[in-house]
């Protein structure tokens, strides 16, 4: 079969050629970039030797750092006050303030958001009167956060009850002191439908894997990616 396919390239025009060619790359390319990414997982998960999700410590609450957790909200009535109640109510930490960014919701987001700043005065929320994107809300959100880091998180997303003392393990030690930003793995809670495992499997092959391989790989400036990246706000 291989020599036919060799035949059929000499015999072809130029077009033809470079078009066999090119459908040739666009079908291997999955199949040869699966190998890699699975190469680098295993690489990752037996090799690297300084695993520290065990290694932290508590931080005393007059030496927390303030931590600013930022929330993009496009039309979010459904999980916003979950996710802002658990924030509040479940976090090991205390030195932190919630900041929603309300991106021209048109449901009852902002009125959700406005009841809890009731409960929570720690709760903040900044109008953004018309939709332009995570990215645009979150720039925005910077010129308003008053934490020294902020953890982006989606209004559908929870951190683990120990994620922020675990986060700030990794800026405040001295063997750490260039780190500039820590992400996460993520998990799905709900995994009962096909859609949530579809995401348990995106989230552990994708997200997880491409996160592992390009951090052995890049020794200056490592992309942070997945639903809740906390960055340092001045180096």
């Amino acid at each position: 079969m291989f020599n036919v396919f060799i035949d059929s390239i000499l015999k072809a025009t130029l077009g033809q050629t470079l078009l066999n060619i090119f459908l040739l790359i666009l079908c291997l390319y999955p199949v040869v970039g699966s190998f890699f990414w699975f190469a680098g997982a295993l690489s990752y998960r037996f090799f690297k030797t300084n695993k520290r999700d065990y290694d932290w410590e508590n931080i005393p609450v007059d030496q927390q750092p303030m931590i600013t957790i930022m929330i993009p909200a496009h039309n979010e009535e459904v999980m916003i006050e979950e996710t802002i109640t658990y924030l509040f109510d479940q976090l090991n930490y205390d030195n932190f303030e919630v900041l929603v960014m309300n991106d021209g919701s048109s449901d009852d987001t902002g009125a959700i958001i406005t009841r809890l700043q009731e409960k929570y005065p720690r709760l903040r929320t900044v109008e953004i009167l018309k939709n332009k994107g995570k990215a645009h809300a979150f720039n925005i959100g910077m010129y308003f956060a008053k934490g020294e880091y902020i953890l982006s998180n989606d209004a559908d997303t929870i951190p683990e009850p120990d994620a922020l003392m675990k986060y700030m393990n990794f800026f405040m030690r001295d063997r750490d002191m260039n780190t500039s930003a820590v992400t996460a793995n993520m998990d799905v809670q709900n995994r009962s439908s096909l859609l949530g495992k579809s995401q348990t499997v995106e989230f552990t092959s994708i997200v997880g894997s491409s996160s592992a391989v390009r951090r052995p790989s890049m020794t200056r400036c490592t992309p942070t990616v997945g639903p809740i990246p906390c960055i340092r706000r001045t180096f």
